[in-house]
């Protein structure tokens, strides 16, 4: 197939692009991250832009709540983990926004309507993805590093989602790669996000737990769950066998034209499978959290635990007291993030 026979559009048969086209589709390999105007991570700033933003917005928020709050210990101590929260919310409701309008309401029709094929899907661009991949990969580089400075915050696989999802978020705007399923995975799937954030305020913070102790605790929990089950299991199930076969199918020399470079190596083409397939286990373990914070809740199994224990002991108890969940608890609700 030559570029003469591919048209001026550089399409050759059966729809698949033409690579001796004269196109602007990407170079074979994955550009650096080097201070010049082809990098993808600095041509336009906004990486930058939204590194800088998060890095001064934490330390301010942090000391507007102390102070604000120089008499309540309960705030003093708790400030890092409301503050984390607070300011990474920006980013992600920023990200959650962007997607769901690609991905549910789009330009003429939804992304997740269109007739799509599986080199598209794979390859071709997306409008929009850009930005979107760029602002994960500054938040995710951000919460990495501001992670570590709080216990409750540095388990090792809430560390490693975050820099398996720095990687993917570059490969996605370098390459592009994989734009189409990005759109899901990088925003869509955040709405789970959303009631955790207030879910885990009430755990910092017992004055507001206690406030939501209720039916509006017990309302963001059931949406927290919900939304979990259907978009990081239920539709990310068929999503991630859509990935696999799509993979597939172009890494098969049989489904692609004669003379076809792959516009990324193909570690990457592999790597992403592999990655995809680290975080499904994630949310496999995620959701047997869940499950039993959620057998805990509905049946009292906890109640049942503190029972058996010595009546002196339990009545000196953090949990006795109405106090926030043990480091313990606390962690399992950080291990329940994905990005």
């Amino acid at each position: 197939m030559s570029s003469s026979s591919s048209g001026g559009d550089g399409v050759g048969g059966g729809g698949i692009p033409d690579r001796h086209a004269d196109m602007n589709l990407p170079k074979w390999g994955v550009p650096g991250l080097g201070w010049r105007e082809s990098s993808p991570v600095w041509s336009d700033l906004l990486v930058f832009k939204w590194l800088l933003g998060l890095c001064v917005g934490f330390p301010i928020v942090c000391l507007w709540m102390k102070a604000n709050a120089r008499k309540d210990s309960e705030v003093r101590k708790s400030t890092y983990l409301a503050a984390f929260q607070l300011v990474y919310l920006m980013p992600t409701f920023h990200v959650i926004v962007k997607a769901s309008r690609i991905w549910y309401l789009g330009d003429g029709a939804p992304l997740s309507l269109r007739e799509t094929t599986a080199y598209g899907r794979v390859f071709e661009p997306v409008d929009g993805v850009g930005e979107i991949a760029k602002i994960v990969f500054a938040s995710q580089i951000w919460k990495f590093f501001i992670s570590m400075g709080e216990f409750e915050l540095a388990w090792p696989e809430f560390l490693g989602s975050q820099m398996l999802t720095v990687v993917l978020s570059y490969w996605t705007m370098s390459i592009p790669y994989m734009q189409y399923y990005a759109v899901y995975y990088f925003g869509v799937c955040e709405w789970t996000n959303l009631p955790l954030a207030a879910i885990d305020l009430g755990r910092y913070y017992p004055s507001i737990g206690a406030g939501m102790a209720g039916v509006l605790g017990l309302a963001l929990k059931v949406l927290f769950a919900s939304l979990f089950v259907y978009f990081r299991v239920f539709t990310w199930f068929f999503m991630s066998k859509q990935v696999y076969e799509d993979t597939m199918f172009i890494l098969d020399a049989k489904n692609l034209p004669a003379g076809f470079e792959y516009p990324c190596p193909r570690e990457v083409v592999y790597g992403v499978v592999v990655m995809l397939g680290l975080f499904t286990l994630l949310n496999v373990a995620w959701l047997l959290q869940i499950a039993k914070e959620a057998k805990t809740t509905l049946f009292g199994g906890a109640g049942k635990k503190k029972k058996k224990g010595k009546s002196s002991s339990s009545g000196k108890s953090s949990a006795a007291r109405g106090q926030p969940p043990a480091r313990r608890s606390t962690r399992s609700s950080a291990r329940k993030k994905t990005n």
